[in-house]
């Protein structure tokens, strides 16, 4: 049974479609946006279930009650339950937590309050798979969102291949602001997009000066697109809107919380290649964007600061423990050509397969070595290479296939 009938879907969606109007995309708006309402930021077993199911078979599930024997008959049918089950574990179990975290929060008015609030906003709303997807979001494989909400430009996020996320302390010092300042400057002119999170300090240094040096930048908030933090920013946000674009995960409505800021990093760190850390305590928000990009195999820099300032004791840390190249110069950034490891640090198998992938970004084991020349044991070689180097991602669709691409910062 449908969530809405075709006259309320066409009402409620035609306004976020380009062009024709299309049943297929209306119907996966309103999947995306119910997974969206029912979950938190960064959802695994969300992600892995539309994954497995596609997310109008999740939605569906939603709609006659998310019973645990249902789900896994259907996981069985398109043999994904074994591999959930390597995932997760006590499979049953964390369906039934799922359910008792998710059903409180779904129905159908929820679907037609967000869907009527972001066209009030005049919100643009974004799927995996569309032209303008930020696809370096699909590294984050099962906890990548569902649906983005876009205020301004949308059209920039399909950009971001050379983009650098910028991020730092809120008590920025005055040595953070000026290192802000050179370097958006010196991307500015190489026309290098920018990324933060929209916070009082490093990240309102970084999209102030984008906009003075004319170069878009992408805002991205924790909570929903009228819920902007932090409000004294409100004027910032105006201008990034009309010269950029603010993006979020969670609909209108909902509110910042300290969980959905730690969340909110993993995306900063997701859509572009390069992050750099300017100034960051410790323990810090900056410091968790920085391990997430090291987790999803991104170029980390960061400024080193005096040893006497708490705000570069996060940044000197991150480069003595070599987890970040030592940011000494601006130019750095844009003098270098960001290039994955090749030969010289691999084996010729997987240099080859890296070469199919680029060429094919995604694909199964039997397209991946017939473009590559190699027999499926070598290439079996070549990917635990690749998975050991954290290069690798894994997608498995809705027959239990399972298909590889190169992560986002390997596929220049």
């Amino acid at each position: 049974m449908p969530i809405l009938s075709d006259l309320e879907l066409h009402e409620l969606t035609h306004g976020f479609q380009q062009g024709i109007y299309s049943t297929k995309r209306a119907l996966d708006l309103v999947a995306a946006a119910a997974i969206s309402i029912v979950t938190e930021p960064g959802d695994r077993m969300a992600g892995a279930l539309a994954k497995a199911l596609g997310t109008q078979g999740l939605l569906q599930l939603l709609i006659d009650g998310f019973e645990t024997a249902r789900i896994l008959e259907a996981l069985h049918q398109v043999r994904a339950a074994d591999y959930l089950a390597d995932i997760f574990g006590d499979l049953p179990g964390t369906i039934s937590d799922s359910r008792q975290r998710w059903l409180p929060r779904f129905s159908k008015q929820s679907v037609v309050n967000l869907l009527q609030r972001a066209k009030q906003l005049d919100l643009s709303l974004l799927l995996p798979g569309d032209n303008n997807w930020p696809i370096g979001l699909n590294d984050l494989e099962e906890g990548a969102p569902a649906l983005i909400f876009a205020q301004g430009n949308y059209k920039l996020l399909g950009c971001l291949a050379m983009g650098v996320s910028i991020v730092g302390s809120r008590a920025c010092t005055e040595y953070g602001a000026k290192v802000t300042a050179k370097l958006v400057s010196e991307l500015a002119f190489h026309k290098r997009l920018t990324v933060s999170g929209g916070a009082t300090g490093i990240d309102s240094h970084v999209h102030s000066h984008s906009l003075r040096n004319s170069l878009p930048t992408v805002a991205v908030m924790a909570g929903g697109l009228d819920r902007k933090y932090p409000s004294s920013n409100s004027k910032l946000f105006q201008a990034i809107a009309r010269n950029g674009v603010l993006i979020a995960e969670l609909a209108p409505g909902v509110a910042p919380t300290r969980w959905r800021f730690l969340q909110r990093n993993r995306l900063i760190a997701a859509l572009t290649p390069t992050t750099v850390v300017i100034e960051a305590g410790i323990r810090s928000g900056s410091i968790r964007t920085a391990n997430n990009a090291i987790e999803l195999d991104r170029e980390l820099f960061a400024v080193p600061g005096p040893l006497t300032s708490a705000a570069s004791a996060g940044t000197n840390s991150l480069i003595a423990e070599g987890k970040a190249k030592a940011l000494i110069d601006t130019k750095l950034i844009t003098s270098e050509v960001i290039e994955p490891a090749r030969s010289q640090d691999g084996s010729e198998l997987l240099v080859r397969a890296q070469d199919a992938l680029r060429d094919l970004r995604q694909a199964t084991s039997e397209q991946i070595a017939k473009a590559a020349g190699l027999t499926l044991f070598e290439l079996n070689l070549a990917l635990e290479e690749l998975k050991a180097r954290n290069q690798l991602r894994v997608v498995q669709d809705s027959l239990g296939s399972l298909h590889y691409a190169l992560k986002y910062a390997n596929r220049a």
